[in-house]
């Protein structure tokens, strides 16, 4: 199998493959040798060891402990419901739970709570930050299965409000395609051209139809991809063609695009895949990533420069861990073992 460069750009198209960032990978330490200093001699018998210092001579702070710290340096956040949406916001990233909690999440901070919508007897499938989020601070999310499927608007300290109300459906997704709203339900994509962000989104157009259980959307400038589930597998696609297809996965996740590369969640494998594209056409076999890792793979989006960001959902099916649901920076290649902490 060809290995996949991966550098995903955010919803803006950028030449060339793309790749991980390597942030994470630990940095090779060679022991010492001719020309290098060697270490303290070893301490005396019954003499105590000295604290760990930093380099300006003050101790090192004690590692963090609790209850939701996950030792993994690549998680992000933990201790959520599942976290079946996450949507890129700059070097952020917003993520949905289930229940209807949003939260901010970054590498570099602790996450921040956004507000909450009421699912009633639903749950949350879809999360998209506004287009001008810088400006107006709004997020959007998709409910399903409580009677309409609904699109809530939210913002910080405020109620959310119901803006859109379509077909009952046990799945869907959410994202802004070149600004415009743009909704799958069931099997079914719609937009809202005329809606601004003000009042209600009316006057719905139809995109797609029967394109398969649409499970998200994943836009990339002016064109929308989606996962989607059929009889025939899980697959991601456009809404006029099929890119490539799972014909042994009943599940998919989210998905994300850039320029000639596409990703997919598959959570009943644990393991995120990705596929080179040329011209809307696979242009090789799919790689897969953290298989067995984190669990079972939901939200999937991109943050900061190129950093795949994927949230779990092992409170609902999987094998959940002390710390989870959690947020996790996917490493660079896949591993067959389960390093689930």
């Amino acid at each position: 199998m060809r290995s996949l460069p991966l550098l995903l750009a955010l919803a803006v198209a950028v030449s060339g493959c793309a790749r991980f960032d390597d942030r994470l990978e630990d940095p090779f330490t060679p022991a010492p040798g001719p020309g290098m200093a060697a270490g303290p001699p070893p301490a005396s018998p019954g003499s105590p060891s000295p604290p760990p210092s930093s380099r300006s001579g003050e101790p090192e702070p004690p590692p963090e402990t609790g209850p939701c710290v996950d030792p993994d340096p690549a998680v992000i956040a933990t201790c959520l419901d599942p976290a079946v949406a996450v949507a890129g916001l700059g070097e952020r990233a917003v993520v949905a739970e289930s229940t209807g909690a949003v939260k901010i999440v970054s590498p570099d901070a602790p996450p921040e709570r956004f507000g909450r919508v009421d699912p009633r007897g639903g749950r949350v499938t879809a999360v998209a930050p506004s287009p001008d989020f810088a400006q107006d601070r709004l997020v959007y999310l998709l409910v399903v299965g409580d009677g309409p499927t609904r699109v809530e608007r939210l913002a910080r300290g405020d109620a959310p409000r119901t803006v859109a109300e379509l077909p009952p459906a046990d799945s869907g997704g959410l994202a802004f395609v070149n600004d415009v709203l743009t909704v799958g339900v069931g099997s079914d994509i719609v937009r809202f051209p005329s809606f601004t962000g003000i009042g209600r989104a009316e006057n719905p157009q139809t995109v797609g139809r029967e394109l398969g259980r649409i499970q998200a959307l994943c836009p990339l400038g002016d064109e929308v991809f989606l996962s989607t589930v059929t009889d025939r597998g899980a697959a991601i696609r456009t809404p006029e063609r099929t890119v490539w297809t799972w014909p042994d996965q009943r599940s998919a996740g989210g998905c994300a695009a850039s320029e000639g590369t596409l990703a997919i969640a598959l959570p009943d494998a644990e393991r995120v895949d990705t596929l080179e594209t040329a011209g809307g056409a696979a242009g090789g076999q799919p790689e897969a990533l953290a298989e067995g890792r984190y669990g079972r793979l939901t939200g999937l989006t991109v943050a900061g420069q190129g950093l795949l960001l994927a949230g779990t959902a092992n409170k609902s099916g999987g094998s959940a861990v002390p710390t989870d649901d959690r947020v996790v920076i996917l490493p660079q290649s896949g591993g067959g073992a389960d390093a689930r902490t």
